[in-house]
């Protein structure tokens, strides 16, 4: 160390001196006199970085070292100036830190500041290691990529350190029922959305880790739609079910038969499960709609049911066209076979304009006069009944020739179907007229009401279809008004259009559960509460809730009573909580009461309650 103005040997050979000199010199008493003290310099060491070499480090394992630092005016602050590719840093405490890199021989420089802002410098060569290997670790991070409800799922998992190959293992799949292969291969199908926490383990050739890895499972984007085509043939008195299908949206579905088309024997359950006791034969047309509590799709579709016993043919129009009007009067007659006579006939115009043509309901007669008409293409529905309840309808087209065909209508309702924030929006347009049955749709104007600006359906509505759709990110809250053209037999030499203007109503995003699974614990013989978070949805809420336990119902477990109903708090008394791991299906509906807009989420967790033994 260096002493400002001289050394410090200097300065102690100039002490002993003085003293050596007083010793010699007597007082008149024979005592000692000793001279007033000399100015001596304060003394002041320089600032300085005091250790000179560092330790070894090991490849990969935590480094720690302590660097030290004398003279100057504390406190100090340490920093690297160059890492070498190490990637330490250093506290102001001098602790110098950072996980090891590969083996070899690394350049660190270090800078030493004092409260008085002198610096000192310093370089370091760091020795790395090989000579021990990285700690197993499973370096996969969570939470693992999302994928969407229904979808096939695959994510490889990666492991690093440790000694040998790798053997993975799923200790516990969350209830997503995905497969882990022991090269790390994670796949499968989740078929429910909601959060799982999947446990896994990698084993080396000396030790085992595992891990948690989250896996969020979203709904699925696509629009809720009715797949079912087509129901298979029943029977008289014999037991009928079917399952109905559906895709997109959000689920659990809710089933709903709108009509039975006069087959009241048959019921559907809210699963989708079409079953009973088939009382009359017949063609039915049934209407079943679909909803998840968001949006609804409805759909027709054909029942037939056959005679019990292989008796009589089903009740079945055999007509196959109409004759074309002559210019005068008209009449043309409607033939059935099966079923059990006497027939009941009806009909009914399917066009605008119509032929307000009658049918005989005894003998199925259609007659009418067509002086009043324009020449064109006039759509008639036709109906027969039995006697024991079974129906059949057929269309048919009746020409009036001498001109084109009748103009063309759009007949969709107004207004349209509610859209919602956060979710796809599609709804198809509908028509009838025209001679080819060809239509051309767009969208002529879209504005908003009270500043709201109007949502851009360029290339949002399907020309050939009518299919109109609203991406989920664009959709936003309030009141719209879309106008709409139809174009019939667009490359024909008479086309004809329409023009509707219709009201559409986007509300705020629906309601989502956002507690997260599993749900915390529970303890034998100890209440329990909690409350559950929503996003979304309208101010008042209605929660329920049902609980298994080993996969059967389990009446005694958490529930929503009380004021829980509305604030989403869920409750277990104490003498009911029982050691043993539930799946609790939590259900919350939300209703706006100033726009009438409800929604539903459904959302399935995890509970273990454990013994106090």
């Amino acid at each position: 160390m260096i002493i400002r103005g001289t050394t410090l040997i200097g300065r102690l050979a100039a002490v002993c001196t003085l003293l050596l000199a007083f010793t010699a010199c007597g007082s008149g008493s024979g005592g000692f006199l000793l001279p007033d003290e000399p100015d001596v310099p304060d003394v002041t060491i320089e600032l300085a970085i005091a250790t000179t070499a560092l330790p070894n480090a090991i490849d990969g394992i935590r480094y720690t070292a302590v660097i030290e630092g004398a003279g100057g005016e504390k406190p100090y602050a340490w920093s690297v100036t160059n890492g070498g590719g190490t990637g330490f840093g250093i506290n102001n405490e001098g602790i110098l830190s950072g996980v090891a890199p590969r083996s070899g021989d690394y350049g660190l420089s270090l800078r030493l500041t004092d409260n008085a802002n002198t610096q000192a410098t310093a370089s370091f060569v760091l020795t790395v290691t090989g000579d021990t290997p990285q700690p197993l670790a499973i370096t996969t991070t969570s939470p693992l990529p999302s994928v969407e409800e229904g979808n096939t799922y695959t994510a490889i998992l990666e492991a690093a350190g440790g000694n040998g190959g790798y053997l993975w293992l799923l200790v516990n799949d969350g209830g997503s029922g995905l497969r882990l292969r022991e090269d790390g291969v994670l796949s499968g199908t989740v078929s429910a959305e909601g959060q799982y926490g999947i446990t896994v383990s990698v084993t080396d050739d000396t030790r085992t880790v595992s891990k948690i890895l989250i896996l969020e499972v979203t709904a699925d984007s696509s629009p809720l739609t009715i797949t079912a085509q087509s129901l298979p043939e029943g029977t008289v008195n014999d037991r009928y079910a079917a399952v109905l299908t559906a895709s997109g949206g959000d689920k659990p579905y809710a089933w709903t038969l709108v009509s039975d088309g006069g087959q009241s024997g048959l019921v559907l359950s809210s699963a989708g499960v079409l079953s009973g006791t088939p009382t009359l034969a017949g063609t039915f047309g049934l209407v079943i709609q679909v909803s998840d509590g968001i949006s609804a799709d409805e759909s027709a579709i054909t029942l037939t049911i056959a005679p019990a016993g292989g008796g009589s043919e089903v009740l079945d129009i055999t007509t196959g066209a109409l004759p074309e009007a002559d210019r005068t009067l008209y009449a043309a007659l409607v033939e059935a076979t099966g079923g059990e006579q006497p027939y009941v006939w009806s009909g009914n115009d399917i066009s605008v304009p119509g032929t307000g043509f009658q049918i005989n309901p005894a003998s199925g007669l259609i007659t009418g006069n067509t002086n009043e008409l324009l020449p064109g293409q006039y759509g008639y529905s036709v109906t027969v009944s039995g006697r024991a309840g079974a129906t059949d309808t057929r269309s048919y087209v009746i020409i009036v020739p001498g001109g084109d065909s009748p103009p063309v209508r759009i007949f969709t309702e107004n207004p349209l179907p509610e859209a919602s924030e956060t979710l796809f929006y599609t709804t198809i347009l509908r028509a009838v007229g025209g001679l080819t049955g060809e239509y051309l749709w767009s969208v002529v104007a879209a504005s908003g009401f009270a500043g709201t600006p109007p949502p851009s359906f360029n290339g949002a509505l399907d020309a050939s279809t009518g299919i109109l759709t609203w991406p989920a990110a664009d959709v936003r809250a309030g009141n719209y008004l879309i106008t709409i053209q139809v174009v019939a037999d667009p490359s024909g030499p008479t086309p004809s259009s329409d023009i509707r203007t219709y009201d559409l109503q986007a509300s705020g995003p629906p309601v989502r559960i956002t507690t997260d699974n599993p749900l915390p614990g529970g303890i034998e013989g100890t209440g329990y509460s909690f409350q559950f978070s929503t996003a979304g949805g309208g101010n008042r809420n209605i929660w329920s809730s049902s609980v298994t336990r080993n996969g059967s119902n389990y009446l005694d477990g958490p529930d929503f009573t009380g004021l829980g109903i509305t604030s989403g708090t869920l409750t277990w008394p104490a003498a009911s909580v029982n050691q043993g791991n539930y799946m609790i299906k939590v259900t919350v509906v939300s209703q706006d009461p100033a726009t009438g807009f409800a929604s539903e989420n459904t959302k399935v967790f995890d509970l273990e309650a454990l013994s106090t033994r």
